[in-house]
């Protein structure tokens, strides 16, 4: 299944699957090939064959900022195409929505893919080029990111600031070495992403109204919990939107800091030096903060740290990496932090995951979604019965995929009196799923059922997104 997605997504075109016999494949490939050609050989005199020029209309209004001086530039081979072709890298990227380009070596190709709505998918027409001209185009982004061109063996990070339509974006940069080659990895980070309101985050108003609630208290710590990629930074940016008042000191200790935020003192955590969570979370409380933010809470120092600063009047927001909200309640415990602590310091804690919409432009009943198995995944008889579970075709609107952008899947667990008394009696998280739910908690699976019924979401979303949960 997963070579029928990526051989409709390079040929843009639906595969439809047919038997064949081996000797019928043999014979097809034959023909293809030069007369005494292996596959093999094949493809190898294809990549040796050198590609000097990228055939790309790069726009003019696009151009790296803050460049190193013209002189590294010269070293390039090739350079003028293979600045154009770095820059075409990027700034479709950019007009696309993608979230990370990755630019990946291998012995008998290298290809660039984009990730976009949360998956990986390869944009062939790079490839040839690529290939051609790698450790140039690998010189070419350390230089943009103002990294060492002669190291190779060591990794490196940097930041590229990018101008594309007169908006400024910018890039952070990651360039790993490997058996082949050094491999890059690019994140995309738009600053329209940290002006998001809590409103357009989509929440169920009871959850919202919760939410707020917690997070304009004036102590207590508010976790956002979740997968990597799950969005929990856009989360709490849009929370410290909502929050920040000209009266109010807030500080945040972020691993990296992704956007600035104005009013807000904004401080990199610098793990090589030894300023890591912790000591940064001690120095804040000499600030005089009303506010604190802690990009991860990593280990018990910092949690620690963190839950006695928010009995002390403070409101602390972080994160944990869990499946859901109540689980995150026993990772604190077996982090060693001692269940008062958490039961009297612990406000709120928001899971949260990103599917992707269904697109809405080609989107049509999905015969293979039955009532029984609706039935199976926890929808009742009522539900499955009524609902219109919809899948997307695929159209040139969604690039043949059936998806268009992404929405989250939230549940918010609020640390009640009742919860917070299961917790003193160290009640399992299965246990405290089942308390918090007899007070109205909502999980993500009941979020995400709903979602399917309204046709936002499709069924196997759902079924990739919350399979964890």
């Amino acid at each position: 299944l997963s070579l029928m997605r990526n051989l409709k997504t390079i040929t843009k075109k639906d595969i439809e699957l047919h038997a064949a016999k081996i000797t019928h494949i043999s014979d097809f490939i034959d023909k293809i090939l030069k007369e005494g050609e292996t596959t093999l050989e094949a493809i190898q005199k294809r990549n040796k064959e050198k590609v000097k020029t990228f055939d790309y209309n790069v726009d003019e209004n696009t151009e790296v900022l803050e460049e190193k001086p013209e002189e590294d530039i010269e070293a390039l081979e090739n350079e003028s195409e293979v600045i154009k072709f770095s820059t075409a890298v990027v700034a479709e990227a950019i007009k696309s929505g993608v979230s990370d380009i990755h630019i990946e070596p291998y012995r008998f190709n290298s290809r660039v893919r984009y990730r976009l709505d949360g998956m990986l998918a390869e944009q062939e027409h790079f490839s040839k080029f690529l290939h051609s001209n790698y450790g140039a185009v690998v010189t070419r982004f350390k230089i943009m990111g103002k990294l060492d061109i002669a190291e190779r063996r060591l990794p490196q990070d940097g930041a590229i600031p990018f101008k594309i339509d007169g908006k400024v974006v910018d890039l952070r940069l990651s360039i790993l070495p490997t058996a082949t080659n050094e491999r890059i990895v690019m994140r995309v980070l738009n600053k329209d992403a940290g002006d998001i309101s809590l409103e357009q985050l989509h929440f169920e108003e009871n959850d919202l109204k919760i939410l707020r609630k917690a997070i304009h208290g004036t102590q207590g710590l508010v976790l956002v919990t979740g997968p990597t990629g799950s969005g929990k930074t856009t989360t709490l940016y849009s929370i410290l939107k909502e929050v920040s008042q000209p009266h109010l000191n807030i500080l945040t200790a972020e691993d990296p800091v992704e956007y600035e935020l104005y009013g807000v003192a904004q401080v990199q955590i610098r793990d090589d030096i030894g300023y890591d969570f912790s000591r940064a979370l001690r120095s804040f409380l000499r600030q005089d903060p009303e506010i604190i933010l802690v990009g991860e809470m990593r280990d018990k120092e910092t949690v620690d740290i963190g839950l006695k600063a928010a009995l002390t009047g403070h409101l602390v927001f972080s994160t944990l990496h869990t499946n859901d909200a109540p689980s995150s309640i026993t990772r604190l415990q077996n982090m060693g932090t001692p269940d008062y602590l958490i039961s009297a310091a612990c406000t709120l804690v928001l899971a949260q995951r990103l599917a992707r919409k269904t697109c809405t432009e080609c989107r049509e009943p999905d015969p293979d979604v039955t009532p029984k198995v609706l039935a199976d995944f926890g929808f009742t008889v009522e539900q499955a019965s009524r609902a219109k579970v919809f899948r997307g075709k695929g159209c040139p609107i969604c690039k043949d995929s059936g998806y268009k952008g992404r929405m989250g899947i939230y549940e918010v667990l609020n640390i009640t009196k009742t919860v917070k008394e299961a917790i003193l009696r160290k009640a399992t998280t299965p246990e405290l799923r089942e308390i918090a739910i007899k007070e109205g908690f909502r999980t993500m699976s009941d979020m995400g059922r709903e979602m399917i019924l309204t046709g936002d979401l499709n069924f196997r979303e759902f079924d990739r997104v919350l399979s964890m949960e």
